[in-house]
């Protein structure tokens, strides 16, 4: 079983569209729909906005469909310089932003990052290399707050070298290494963070979510 977890229905759409035999339960408020994409026996859903809605749903999704990994995918603002709209941002490391690291490496789970599983990884940086898609792959800050200002933006990057930025990675990170379930993080760049992020946000939110959930699919062909 394969989960794949995201914040958003935009974030989704694409894949429950290609899911054969899709049936739908309600769970947490929520919907989740479970079938098969490409034969793999999958479930889906989104969680909401925010740490909290992303942890709940990622636990709830792990003690119940027992998924042997999961993959997160949906859309992110671009933190680092160089990064572009619509680049694939891929999660080699994930943490927060508004977190004390010293709280995360003396409390459990006892570590300040989460990461990626590296054949999961492989897969995903063979598959954008393939095709010649622009990504980058490094660290993913989150945090409860929308960043949309220059100033936000450098905070963040002043404490750690983040590339991108979102709301739930870390979360759902964090939910699959206390389970030991292997996860990778997928993210397209919809805005850069800054005073313009509320307009290209919605110019790109449908693009940039359906770039990502494009590179799932790819990936659910080779696993």
């Amino acid at each position: 079983m394969i989960a794949i977890l995201s914040a958003m229905d935009v974030e989704i759409d694409l894949l429950r569209s290609e899911m054969q035999n899709p049936k739908v339960e309600e769970h947490l408020k929520n919907n989740f729909t479970k079938g098969k994409l490409y034969g793999q026996e999958t479930v889906i859903a989104a969680s909401s906005i925010g740490k909290v809605n992303a942890a709940i749903t990622a636990q709830f999704t792990i003690n119940t469909f027992h998924p042997d990994l999961i993959i997160h995918t949906g859309i992110a603002g671009g933190l680092a310089p160089y990064i572009k709209e619509l680049t694939v941002v891929l999660g080699e490391r994930i943490t927060y932003h508004d977190f004390e690291p010293q709280i995360m490496d003396n409390f459990p789970p006892y570590t300040r990052y989460f990461y990626s599983d590296s054949r999961l990884l492989n897969l995903a940086e063979e598959n954008l290399k393939e095709k010649g898609i622009n990504y980058e792959k490094g660290l993913i800050a989150t945090g409860d707050a929308f960043v949309e200002t220059s100033d936000q933006k450098n905070a963040i990057r002043q404490k750690m070298p983040a590339i991108s930025v979102d709301m739930e990675s870390a979360a759902i990170a964090c939910a699959a290494y206390i389970n030991s379930v292997p996860i990778l993080v997928v993210r397209s760049i919809s805005d850069l963070a800054d005073e313009d992020s509320l307009e290209t946000y919605e110019k790109n939110k449908q693009t940039a979510a359906d770039i990502s959930a494009n590179l799932v699919l790819d990936i659910l062909k080779k696993i």
